[in-house]
């Protein structure tokens, strides 16, 4: 049995042009919106900032240094004539503070190479949110932004859902 297009209510026409606008509010104009409206709320700024501080939550803490007293220095400062003393006599500090430094310096390395994650995390959430959401931004566009899907209009806590997702982990530490 074939379908006579004279007997359909309304033109295939109508049908081709609706599937178009369809496609094009899906497409194009549905991620495009999406896109400007997070540029404007400022999204991106304040999850590198999050991020960021997150990131410095999980610092080590600086370890305490026991003060000894200097004995060869102690001993210089009131004998300038033992100065060869002096020199035999180590700085007991000096391979605890040396310690320290460096542990201090691997934990900033280790700090600013995760913090230069955040722009990258931050993008994926935002590419995430755009590509999970195709058809409720589509909708929200094709409207004319009248309906408002749910996703759509808490969109801060569906990026934050994105930004978390497994898609977006970088290292875990977001």
């Amino acid at each position: 049995m074939s379908i006579d297009a004279s007997t359909i209510p309304f033109s295939p026409i109508f049908v081709v042009a609706a599937a178009g606008y369809a496609a094009a509010m899906a497409l194009v104009v549905g991620p495009e919106i999406a896109t400007r409206e997070i540029s404007r709320s400022g999204w991106h700024e304040t999850c590198e900032v999050t991020l960021v501080a997150n990131i410095e939550t999980t610092r080590r803490p600086d370890r305490n240094i026991p003060q000894v007293p200097d004995v060869g220095g102690l001993l210089c400062s009131f004998y300038p004539e033992l100065s060869d003393l002096c020199a035999i006599i180590p700085d007991p500090n000096a391979a605890a503070r040396a310690t320290e430094e460096r542990m201090r310096a691997a934990e900033a390395n280790r700090l600013r190479q995760a913090a230069s994650n955040t722009d990258d995390q931050c993008s994926c959430a935002e590419a995430v949110y755009i590509e999970d959401q195709k058809l409720s931004l589509a909708l929200y566009a094709a409207s004319g932004r009248l309906i408002t899907p749910r996703a759509v209009s808490d969109r801060d806590a569906a990026l934050s859902r994105a930004l978390h997702s497994p898609a977006c982990d970088m290292g875990g530490l977001s």
